[in-house]
């Protein structure tokens, strides 16, 4: 079996969930992405994308970014075509980080199974389209529009939809009235607990108001248990990490924003997270909890999106109402006995597993491939 994986996408949740799964893929793999992307394998094929709306000024991007969105397209449809002549059995096309969604290959010889990490949110969320600033709003009218399109477009030619959660699913089946199959993700297999003391509280996620890293200081401040908070993100935004500093300081609590962490200092931070909070609002699913278990550290998380199934509740942390209250009250529960709680978090996400995912997908890909026998050009 030989499948080839199409992305675009830069660090942060998606990229790294797609790169667990080519680790752990019982497959010939060859990988087909663009410059601005961060490849998942070591010898990838690399197609130059420039795009230049974002280094103009605010006033002259519009019509740039049409221009932009066509020329994502292209560069798209010359991976379809590599990917196609490579004499893969199957594509595993993945999301583009400029658009955050899907971009069409073109019609093809080759089953294409298409990984949705979410729908596009601005395209299908009232509230999200009601925060658009109504002063640009119909500049942009047509951009929207073509960007839609795009992605639906995107989505339309799979043969095959796969997604990460049962509740991402169904959002996919409102958005575009598709079915998706559910891959199940997990922690890579080196984050184990290692007996470190608990030494903080973690929260971990893009610097964004939507990760609930306000709420987790707010839970902090409240829990009683006195411990600083540490705040880890793929990359610094300072608009929001003055806002978190202003409101650790209001309530008293040692923050400490990390970014740019690299894995090995990631597993360490798990491992001496007394739990880990992750609030985040509407999440697809939730990796950091499912690593955090991985590595001893109770979570908190919110009854949100795909958050839910990521842990057994009670078991290996709590689930709560999106409400820094209702997670402080969780983190004293955690206190009446941590070391239990640990030692079942690391045991409950065994059947949580990139192994299991990979076969999974693996699989999917066996079958598409029988019922397409029509074989790459080579």
């Amino acid at each position: 079996m030989k499948i080839a994986v199409i992305h675009n996408l830069v660090e942060g949740g998606a990229r790294r969930r797609l790169a667990e799964q080519v680790t752990a893929l019982d497959a010939e793999v060859v990988e087909f992405t663009t410059s601005q992307a961060v490849p998942v394998t070591a010898r990838p094929y690399v197609v130059p994308l420039r795009l230049v709306a974002q280094r103009l000024p605010a006033v002259l991007r519009p019509p740039q970014r049409v221009l932009d969105v066509r020329r994502l397209r292209s560069v798209w449809a010359e991976l379809g075509t590599m990917a196609e002549r490579s004499g893969a059995d199957v594509i595993f096309a993945n999301p583009d980080s400029v658009l955050r969604g899907a971009v069409p290959l073109g019609t093809r010889a080759v089953p294409i199974i298409r990984y949705c990490d979410e729908p596009r949110r601005i395209d299908y969320e009232p509230a999200l389209r009601a925060s658009l600033n109504p002063r640009t709003r119909a500049l942009y009218a047509g951009l929207r529009r073509l960007e839609r399109r795009t992605d639906r477009a995107g989505i339309a030619e799979a043969s095959l939809l796969a997604t990460n959660s049962r509740y991402t699913a169904a959002g996919i089946q409102r958005a575009y009235g598709r079915n998706a199959e559910v891959l199940p993700c997990g922690a890579p297999e080196r984050m184990t607990p290692d007996g470190s003391h608990p030494r903080h509280l973690l929260s971990v996620g893009s610097l964004i108001p939507s990760k609930g890293h306000d709420l987790a200081i707010t839970a902090a401040a409240r829990c009683g248990l006195g411990l600083p908070l540490v705040v880890v993100a793929y990359r610094d935004v300072p608009s929001e990490r003055d806002r978190l500093t202003r409101l650790a300081a209001q309530h008293g609590v040692d923050l400490r924003i990390r970014t740019a962490v690299g894995d090995d200092e990631l597993i360490s931070l798990y491992r001496a997270a007394y739990a880990t909070l992750y609030l985040a609002a509407a999440e697809p699913l939730g990796l950091v909890s499912l690593e955090a278990q991985a590595c001893g550290s109770p979570v908190v998380v919110s009854g949100e999106g795909g958050l839910p199934e990521t842990v057994a509740d009670g078991v290996g942390g709590f689930v709560v109402s999106r409400d820094a209250d209702a997670a402080a009250a969780a983190l004293a529960r955690i206190a009446e006995d941590r070391p239990a709680l640990s030692r079942a978090a690391a045991s409950s996400v065994t059947e949580h597993s990139w192994k299991l995912s990979a076969a999974r997908l693996v699989a999917l890909a066996t079958d598409l491939a029988a019922r397409n026998p029509v074989r790459a050009i080579a």
